[in-house]
């Protein structure tokens, strides 16, 4: 892998020829260390992980940012360009000279996963964020899951057009439709998420953490009963609200510790372990599945967590092979040995 990044934010011109297995990006606060994951991030996903408040994506002064990622397909394959140029009204994506035109044509190309510093976005910005956190995992363990999806999402978007004109009658004709692209969606959710729990129960146990820990999987509507039923039973609430109020839409994934949420319960430093073991989870059901797995970008891995736990968690990465970037402000040494890591420093925006 070559990562070529130009132009993104603090960074100026940065070639990057990082390992395969763990990366860690040093600087100091604001060197672009962080800024050198969004442009990996960029390529994969099309988007940010990062909020709007940040500020320009573009840096000052230029008239579009560019990442370019070198992919090596391995047993002598010839490595794949993929390139992204963002520019302030539009973005360009390109794979070997072709055009790219839907962002999971990029997370097909390259497959990353996310974490940031704090967790508690994960936690406690609502069920949404865990939904997308499934849905992403399952597209890069079954392309097709995109298919399905979709579906769901199209199906929904013209009940609820229904809905908001106060048709009831059309919005019935997408109660059937509805409920069986609802069907399929819950049941690919209902079988990744029991492949990927025990994964994540293992890990903490692996790692010493000794806080109880329990979830459950709510479809977003009572499965018991046919979902079209119910959305009938439920038309003059949904006509009165304008959109539709059940289905898996408003699906759930939800963390406990002795039963109580666990962004209650736990500490950030808890936290923030269990999520990185959600995501290591992840990237075991994605190798059983597909023999690869997706590039883990973690932002701050020191916040929040000791010696130890970090310790842990790059012992964990390093089992499994797994192509890492990982930053940090400082050199401090962590428990690994030098020979399986690349450190690559950032100041100012350059790649010393």
């Amino acid at each position: 892998m070559r990562l070529e990044i130009s132009n993104l934010r603090a960074l100026r011109e940065l070639v990057l020829e990082p390992g395969r297995a763990i990366n860690f990006i040093v600087g100091a606060n604001g060197a672009g260390k962080t800024s050198v994951l969004e442009g990996i991030y960029l390529a994969g996903r099309g988007r940010s992980f990062r909020h709007a408040e940040s500020g320009p994506l573009i840096r000052n002064g230029a008239d579009s940012a560019t990442v370019v990622v070198h992919i090596d397909r391995g047993n002598g394959a010839r490595a794949s360009i993929l390139g992204l140029r963002r520019e302030k009204s539009a973005i360009v994506c390109r794979m070997d000279g072709n055009d790219l035109n839907k962002r999971s044509d990029l997370a097909e190309a390259l497959p990353v996963q996310w974490v940031g510093s704090q967790p508690q976005v994960f936690l406690e910005h609502g069920p949404d964020v865990r939904r997308r956190f499934l849905d992403m995992g399952l597209f890069h363990v079954e392309h097709s899951y995109l298919h399905t999806v979709s579906e769901l999402q199209r199906v929904l978007r013209q009940r609820n057009a229904a809905l908001r004109s106060g048709d009831a009658e059309m919005a019935s004709i997408w109660d059937k439709p509805l409920q069986l692209a609802s069907e399929q969606v819950n049941e690919a959710r209902s079988r990744f998420v029991e492949k990927l729990m025990p994964g994540v129960i293992s890990l903490l146990s692996e790692w010493s953490q000794d806080f109880d820990f329990s979830y459950r999987y709510r479809s977003g509507w009572n499965t018991d009963k046919p979902l079209s039923a119910l959305l009938k039973s439920k038309i003059a609430i949904d006509l009165k609200m304008g959109f539709t109020g059940i289905g898996p839409h408003r699906a759930e994934l939800a963390l406990f510790s002795d039963g109580i949420p666990v962004e209650k319960k736990l500490s950030r430093g808890q936290q923030k372990m269990l999520l990185l073991a959600l995501n290591i989870a992840l990237l075991d059901v994605s190798r059983t599945k597909t023999q690869s797995s997706p590039i883990l970008l973690v932002d701050d891995l020191a916040a929040e967590l000791d010696e130890m736990n970090r310790s842990r968690v790059l012992r964990s990465l390093l089992e499994r092979g797994t192509q890492a970037f990982l930053t940090k402000i400082d050199d401090t040494a962590l428990r690994v040995d030098p020979a399986d890591t690349r450190t690559f420093h950032v100041e100012h925006g350059v790649l010393k």
